[in-house]
């Protein structure tokens, strides 16, 4: 129970917050909804206790296949003193560890995000996307798979290249309180700035339909990577306004959804086993 009762100050300041915002006159991005009005509050609520619950064997997942991938390429001692936190960022000073933190950590998951939405990760990914109405509880709603191999991936990744837990548990709020805020409903762009920051309507339209702009915007926090990278995309004085997938099968019920990825995956499987040698192809 340590582990939800860790999550209260969050939840609460999170509701609190951007309930307060959504609710300023001319502030909401899509007017009239608030989230304790969305059909999928329950789902959002089930996925954040699934995941408090599952996070410490989640990460002790990671830490174990990480160590032994890196075994298969380096030597053994070198594999320890990496796992002591004597990567290659250690005698950093902590304010540049710090920015490369940010940096590194947010220039992974832009690639990472992107990789979930290829088609043989991309069911697992669907969850999240799933939400027909966004608000600052969907960013809970999440496939344990897809935080495994993200969001609780990363930071183990920073810890091996010397950046010190001291720096993560530090930053680790930040995470938190940015997935509130681009997830919440405001139709802020932050001006210029939007070239730079993710913000709620850069990562709403990341939430719209694949023709509608939901193949874009894949940064966490920092859009610049979607710039450099091509898969920015704000139009000008428009607004999101529906969200969801085109996936009609997706089903509705919290314990389906946790199967439904893996479903997906034998399909896929099945089908390419199903498929003739490419010699046997016809135009």
């Amino acid at each position: 129970m340590s582990i939800l009762q860790n999550m209260t100050p969050s939840l609460l300041a999170g509701g609190v917050i951007f309930t307060g915002l959504a609710l300023i006159p001319g502030a909401a991005c899509n007017p009239r909804k608030p989230w304790w009005r969305n059909p999928g509050l329950s789902i959002d609520g089930f996925y954040a206790v699934l995941n408090a619950l599952l996070a410490p064997y989640l990460s002790s997942a990671v830490v174990v296949v990480l160590a032994l991938t890196l075994t298969l390429f380096l030597p053994t001692t070198q594999v320890i003193e990496i796992l002591k936190g004597r990567g290659l960022f250690a005698g950093l000073p902590f304010l540049t560890q710090c920015a490369l933190y940010l940096a590194i950590s947010d220039f992974s998951l832009y690639w990472i995000h992107r990789g979930f939405h290829r088609k043989i990760l991309w069911p697992f990914h669907a969850i999240h996307h799933a939400s027909e109405e966004v608000d600052w509880t969907t960013g809970y709603r999440m496939h344990p798979i897809n935080l495994m191999l993200g969001a609780n991936l990363v930071p183990f990744l920073m810890l091996y290249l010397g950046i010190p837990l001291d720096v993560i548990i530090l930053l680790a709020p930040l995470d938190t309180a940015v997935g509130y805020f681009v997830h919440s409903n405001l139709n802020w762009t932050l001006g210029p700035l939007k070239y730079v920051i993710a913000t709620p309507v850069f990562h709403r339209w990341h939430h719209t339909r694949v023709n509608q702009g939901g193949g874009a915007n894949f940064a966490p926090t920092f859009a610049i990577w979607d710039v450099l990278f091509g898969t920015f995309f704000m139009p000008a004085g428009e607004l999101p306004a529906g969200y969801g997938i085109d996936d009609e099968s997706f089903p509705s019920r919290f314990s389906s959804q946790l199967v439904y990825p893996f479903k997906a995956l034998i399909r896929l499987i099945g089908f390419r086993k199903r498929l003739p040698p490419a010699g046997e192809l016809t135009p």
